[in-house]
């Protein structure tokens, strides 16, 4: 990180209750688009075999769980309603999936802000959380990326990083992101958490950090 950067970080630091309560709207968003998405795919309307179901089914239990531990700790979203800007990104695989990888980048970022952001306000235990979070972002995104580049939506190999993007000075510019790609307050087909379809955890473990 360079100076200005840092100094970035310290300039825009939120509030701990802040930075809960976008982190939570965020896992909510989450949670709500995969259940959109399971239920187009079991109506036929969204082409996924069953192994990228059942990862995506995975992923959204793992994502209701950073929610359920957010607002165990206090948080209250900004919104649980949302919006899907293209109609496509629930029925055409390729737009999917492109986009999904673009998510999981910005939820990476967003908890490498955020883990700044701890560690400033000193709280240690929040910084180690938020990390736990990302390295499963991180785990999403190169999943995504493995069935993307099988479906030829993009090349190269699913894990191509050797450090995650660290795109955002605080978790505010990632919630910022998706209101600007029509997620949050868009004009689109509006979708509220959690979304269609019960949470499936099978498979999945250590629920809580």
């Amino acid at each position: 990180m360079t100076t200005a950067q840092a100094t970035g970080v310290l300039a825009t630091c939120e509030s701990l209750q802040d930075i809960i309560n976008i982190a939570a709207t965020a896992e909510a968003f989450a949670v709500t688009a995969l259940g959109g998405a399971l239920d187009n795919a079991a109506k036929g309307l969204l082409a996924l075999n069953a192994e990228q179901q059942q990862t995506l089914r995975a992923a959204r239990a793992e994502e209701k769980a950073h929610y359920d531990f957010l607002i165990s700790a206090s948080a209250k979203p900004t919104t649980t309603t949302f919006t899907i800007p293209d109609p496509r990104l629930v029925t055409d695989v390729p737009t999917f999936l492109g986009t999904l990888v673009i998510l999981e980048e910005a939820f990476i970022a967003a908890y490498i802000a955020a883990a700044q952001e701890f560690a400033i306000l000193g709280q240690a235990k929040y910084a180690q959380v938020a990390l736990q979070i990302g390295a499963v972002e991180a785990e999403h995104r190169a999943g995504v990326r493995f069935y993307a580049i099988q479906a030829g939506v993009l090349s190269g190999t699913p894990n191509d990083v050797a450090f995650e993007k660290a795109l955002f000075a605080s978790i505010g510019e990632a919630a910022s992101a998706l209101q600007q790609l029509g997620f949050i307050g868009g004009s689109g087909t509006k979708i509220t958490y959690p979304g269609p379809g019960e949470i499936d955890t099978t498979g999945v473990t250590q629920l809580t950090p």
